[in-house]
């Protein structure tokens, strides 16, 4: 299984994983089987810090053959681009990549969770929003600036 690690730096596993996708600066690919880190590999992000622009290192990241990525936090492009190749995100954060990799490796369900699927990591501060179409109040009750 090849697992991409979003990272804050260079990249690589005494790397720490990046609170955002888009904002990473690396990636680093982690090819892992049975318990045990088989190559890792650093892809730089060209496009980091750049808002609208997490559809092309998550395509990239599809392109190389990736099963499961992790970072602190997903756009909606990228959770388009990933959710629509069948690969699993998973929020996690301001840990060492060593620490992450080796929690993935042992399915550490209590810190590791998928996403899209209403849990996330124990601890872990996170928004919801409404999925309604709301009128807003101008609509509603014909109030407010035109």
């Amino acid at each position: 299984m090849k697992v991409a690690v979003a990272g804050m730096g260079s990249g690589g596993l005494d790397d720490t994983v990046s609170p955002e996708f888009g904002a990473s600066l690396s990636f680093t690919l982690v090819d892992v089987e049975d318990q045990e880190t088989l190559a890792v590999e650093i892809v730089v992000n060209p496009k980091n810090c750049v808002p609208g622009t997490t559809s092309r290192p998550a395509r990239d990241l599809v392109d190389r053959g990736v099963d499961a990525v992790i970072a602190g936090a997903f756009g909606p492009e990228a959770i388009l681009v990933f959710s629509s190749a069948g690969i699993s995100m998973y929020r996690l954060q301001n840990m060492p990549i060593r620490n992450v990799v080796k929690q993935f490796r042992n399915l550490a369900a209590d810190t590791v969770r998928v996403i899209g699927r209403g849990t996330v990591p124990t601890g872990y501060a996170t928004r919801t929003y409404g999925g309604g179409v709301g009128l807003g109040r101008r609509r509603r009750t014909g109030e407010g600036p035109r």
